[in-house]
């Protein structure tokens, strides 16, 4: 048995690229609302029995372009700063953004990144996600799509 199990929001779309990799390496993973990101962890303990490990949370983005309007965009931008107050108050040290993209592999990266499907531009994104990361301790993480699935397992799997 893994240590932990993994929790899927269910107003998260279904990644499928994701939960085949959870099946694949055989965690145990349970669609059910989640009150703030994507992907959290159960975990048990000989004292605590199981109990919600709200320590660390991932938010998964689709591209950038998601994550550019849910930073952007004021109406947006109030909704994700009310999800990162509520990870607070569950306990959250550890609020991730893991953003699919293939050709970006660093933030630093994006600097360069432009989209027909957006007037945001990398240096800006880049500059709004520096400023949340050190204004409300948020972190933000590029992989690439078929590897995300990995990255929240890998990320999960770290106990703080």
């Amino acid at each position: 048995m893994k240590d932990f199990i993994i929790l899927a929001d269910t107003r998260q779309q279904k990644d499928n690229h994701i939960i085949k990799e959870f099946d694949k390496q055989g965690f145990l993973h349970i669609r059910t609302g989640l009150p703030s990101a994507d992907y959290m962890a159960i975990r048990f303990d000989k004292e605590k029995g199981f109990y919600m490990d709200y320590t660390t949370l991932i938010d998964t983005k689709k591209d950038l372009e998601e994550i550019s309007s849910n930073l952007c965009n004021s109406k947006n931008h109030e909704r994700i700063k009310r999800e990162i107050a509520k990870a607070r108050e569950l306990g959250c040290k550890n609020f991730i953004f893991l953003i699919a993209n293939d050709k970006i592999e660093t933030i630093q990266d994006l600097q360069n990144w432009s989209s027909k499907r957006t007037r945001v531009t990398g240096k800006v994104l880049c500059k709004v996600m520096n400023t949340m990361s050190k204004k409300y301790g948020i972190r933000f993480m590029i992989c690439k799509k078929r590897k995300m699935g990995e990255k929240v397992i890998k990320i999960l799997e770290r106990k703080k």
